[in-house]
């Protein structure tokens, strides 16, 4: 069998010679034999193959760098959250109030959104509910008009309000307050969650203990 096959090779490879060689006497124009139909189709298969991996790492990274800086961002979303309740639990103490009065809206199970950017002061602690998307966070761009954006102080903030100018982003911020010690101490979390694409929903969290400094 083996010689069978090495004679019917042989035999194989005059022919093509021969074939060559009748063309090169046909055609005066120099040319050289080139790979058949198959041969070119598997060598472009092996070309694709080695190509595919470099790009596939390629996606990989950018899918990771935009995986990090929406991390990122929900990070400074919840710290943000935490430094204004801190800050409203501040005001009220040298007010002489209720400790927790200024959190009455993140007391309960759906809790609050916190928006600094808002212009009064009962707007910046809202319970989540449908009317402000159950606490979806938005971002001021000026309706994506970079030109107009950069005239406002508010350029590029995250808040909670849906007015003229502000874009929704995949983000969502709730703020829950419960109390720990009655009059003492208070446990402040922040969650922020989003789409993160391929990933699937991604969630970062932040805590802090607040306690009650001023005793009026």
């Amino acid at each position: 069998m083996k010689r069978e096959y090495r004679i019917w090779n042989g035999r194989r490879k005059r022919n093509r010679a021969s074939v060559c060689a009748v063309l090169h006497s046909q055609f005066p124009i120099p040319f050289s034999c080139g790979f058949t139909i198959i041969e070119t189709l598997i060598g472009m298969v092996i070309l694709l193959l080695s190509m595919s991996a470099p790009l596939l790492i390629a996606e990989k990274g950018l899918a990771s760098a935009q995986v990090a800086r929406q991390e990122i961002n929900a990070f400074y979303l919840a710290q943000e959250a935490i430094e204004y309740l801190r800050n409203v639990r501040d005001t009220d103490a040298l007010a002489k109030r209720n400790w927790l009065q200024g959190f009455n809206n993140c007391r309960g199970a759906e809790g609050c959104g916190v928006d600094p950017t808002a212009p009064q002061a009962g707007q910046r602690i809202l319970r989540c509910g449908p009317a402000n998307d159950d606490c979806a966070v938005w971002q001021y761009t000026a309706e994506h008009n970079p030109a107009a954006c950069t005239q406002s102080p508010l350029c590029g903030l995250f808040g909670h309000r849906t007015s003229s100018g502000w874009t929704k982003t995949s983000f969502t911020r709730t703020a829950l307050i419960a109390e720990v010690t009655d009059g003492v101490e208070a446990r402040v979390q922040v969650t922020v969650s989003w789409n993160g694409g391929a990933l699937g929903s991604r969630t970062v969290t932040l805590s802090e203990n607040l306690m009650n400094w001023y005793t009026p």
